[in-house]
């Protein structure tokens, strides 16, 4: 079947027969989802040029269908000296273009070179959706994977830094109990050293005998006194060459002995205070 064109209706409505009166009135409205949007209307008095009057609304309606997506439908009213319509006919716009006429710029679907063309375009169309869809889910698994990657590796990074504070706390606190104890341990040693002396001294007699004494200041020197030092006494005339090699060999034995016994106190681990005993340390 032939298609009518929008001319050609107009022609027939302005002459339709069946019409009590003449044709007063054309209207142009856009026919959407729910209702229609009335875009022109054109009154009619007198002789009419069909061809200028098809050319009029189709331009109404390409221009106002220019900028919408997809095929737009439009509907033609006329009205024959009443306010409402009596005669109707309906075309459609794609993207500004009027489909109206033998020709159209959309698939029908035909099987002709013209619907193969169309079909294959909506093809191509589909498929693309269907690609674009199908890298946004894969780049939204990515980025969600990505995402938690980046934060359990944050969580991470936050229980090593606090185990290695811990650790390195743990560490100087050792370190503080170490050096406490052999401070601890050399105020015994000078007390224990001295003790002999003081008893004499306070008891007025010989408690302790005084060699101990002796041995326990001659020490308490070695732990002081440098190689140099005695040289200084010598050069002094304090004492003799003689008696300075003699006391320097005394005093590398001690100092030896000495830097043994620290040695063996550093290797002692230091004990772990109770939970709830309050004496530790004091």
């Amino acid at each position: 079947m032939k298609r009518i064109t929008v001319e050609k209706w107009i022609s027939e409505a302005l002459q339709d027969p069946d019409k009590q009166a003449a044709c007063s009135a054309l209207a142009l409205v856009h026919v959407k989802g729910v209702g229609t949007e009335e875009v022109h209307v054109k009154q009619l008095q007198g002789p009419q040029n069909y061809q200028s009057l098809a050319g009029f609304f189709t331009d109404k309606a390409c221009a106002y269908a220019q900028d919408l997506p997809g095929l737009q439908s439009f509907r033609l009213l006329a009205f024959y000296g009443s306010q409402t319509p009596q005669a109707s006919f309906t075309f459609t716009v794609f993207e500004g273009q009027l489909t109206a006429g033998e020709t159209v710029p959309w698939s029908k679907h035909e099987p002709s070179a013209g619907g193969l063309l169309g079909q294959l375009m909506k093809h191509n169309e589909s498929v693309m959706g269907m690609n674009t869809q199908l890298t946004q889910g894969f780049v939204g698994l990515l980025m969600g994977a990505f995402a938690e990657h980046q934060k359990e590796k944050m969580e991470m990074h936050s229980i090593m830094r606090d185990v290695l504070l811990s650790l390195r706390k743990e560490g100087h606190e050792m370190a503080l109990e170490q050096m406490r104890f052999q401070r601890e341990t050399g105020e015994r040693q000078m007390l224990g050293r001295a003790m002999p002396s003081l008893i004499n001294y306070l008891t007025n007699r010989e408690v302790m005998p005084e060699s101990h004494a002796d041995s326990q200041l001659v020490e308490s020197m070695a732990l002081k006194f440098q190689p140099q030092d005695l040289q200084m006494l010598v050069a002094m005339g304090k004492m003799s060459q003689e008696e300075a090699l003699v006391l320097a060999a005394r005093f590398t034995k001690i100092r030896e002995e000495h830097e043994k016994r620290q040695k063996a106190l550093q290797t002692i681990p230091v004990e772990e205070p109770v939970a709830g005993d309050n004496s530790y340390g004091k």
